[in-house]
């Protein structure tokens, strides 16, 4: 059997407004009849008399009926069980005032009438009323706590899906980024170039904003710039001057601030997809615009004949994915593959 906690029980300020309105209920009927039968003390000890039976129905209907049936919408069973305890209570009153009040505490000069059955009814629903206001009203109070605490824990729990998600993606980036350049890397050392010594010092330059810069949510845009621009001079080592790279940086790029690496991807996939493999008049033209505090940024390549739609992979993917999480709403991305050429039109609010 469950102990109850008596220290618990007092320290709960419900039960002492619920003390107080029950002093007032019976102070208020015990002045009530005072006027009528001009005996304060008398009608006082007849109300406490009457208030055990008071508070078995009353608490029966608001602890029980009112949770049980009104509250989880059983209004049918609500409203007969409601009505029976209605009829029941003067009938309650009846033998409570025959076998218990007129033999120990008052003596009625009157019989127990209709007029008694009808205002023990009104007396007793108009005790009844500001509790059942006030356990619905607090139903209701902690309903919209508890869907509010839902709705947090919710969302909290989707911030958590979305950190983790964005950390694999980040994570994703660092390896794709080291496997195509130590690619590039090895295609020099075959062909022994003098190059080979250059591409290891830029490389350690770019891994060195990777490891310590990109570990941030977001980092200066001047940095990624930077960045931008050490990995095409490191990727212009590859080729020779039939590549053709133009780059144009507008606007004020002082603080402002992006998520890290979410432009070099697109740089890096034309460079993959177009011009090392287009043995033709390659072209990259990457256009970097800011306009208040919108990034507008483009990227062209030229491709071959043979290639059709240019294959995206999974820095593409990935970049689209972050951009869905870090800038909801907040973005615009159109990619256009035709028979020669790739673009990549990206609108990003910083």
């Amino acid at each position: 059997m469950k102990k109850i906690n008596l220290q618990k029980v007092l320290s709960n300020k419900y039960l002492y407004y619920h003390i107080l309105y029950w002093v007032f209920y019976v102070l208020f009927f015990a002045i009530q009849r005072a006027s009528v039968q001009s005996n304060f003390f008398s009608t006082l000890k007849l109300n406490l008399a009457f208030l055990p039976g008071v508070l078995i129905f009353t608490y029966f209907f608001v602890e029980f009926l009112v949770p049980q049936f009104f509250l989880k919408k059983r209004r049918v069973p609500f409203s007969l069980i409601s009505i029976i305890l209605l009829l029941t209570y003067p009938v309650f009153v009846y033998f409570e005032r025959k076998y218990f009040i007129e033999l120990y505490v008052f003596t009625y000069p009157d019989k127990y009438s209709l007029y008694n059955f009808l205002t023990a009814i009104v007396i007793f629903i108009a005790g009844l009323f500001p509790l059942v206001g006030f356990k619905v009203a607090k139903y209701i109070k902690d309903e919209s706590l508890r869907s509010k605490q839902i709705e947090n824990d919710k969302l909290e729990m989707e911030l958590k899906l979305r950190e983790a998600e964005l950390k694999l993606l980040k994570g994703q980036i660092q390896p794709h980024f080291l496997f195509n350049t130590m690619n590039n890397l090895y295609s020099l050392s075959l062909d022994k170039s003098d190059k080979t010594s250059e591409v290891i010092i830029k490389l350690s330059d770019l891994l060195s904003y990777i490891i310590y810069d990109c570990s941030a949510e977001k980092v200066s845009l001047e940095k990624e710039i930077e960045f931008i621009e050490s990995y095409i001079d490191l990727e212009k080592l590859r080729y020779d001057k039939s590549l053709k790279i133009k780059t144009s940086i507008k606007g004020d790029i002082k603080n402002k601030f992006i998520a890290p690496m979410i432009l070099h991807t697109f740089i890096e996939n034309s460079f993959k997809h177009g011009a090392s493999k287009d043995t033709g008049n390659r072209r990259i033209e990457i256009n970097l615009t800011i306009n208040d505090n919108w990034l507008n940024f483009t990227v062209f390549n030229s491709k071959t004949n043979e290639e059709g739609k240019q294959p995206s992979g999974i820095g593409i993917e990935n970049a689209k994915r972050r951009l869905q999480l870090i800038y909801p709403n907040q973005h615009s991305i159109e990619i256009v593959s035709n028979r020669n050429t790739f673009n990549v039109l990206l609108e990003i609010h910083l």
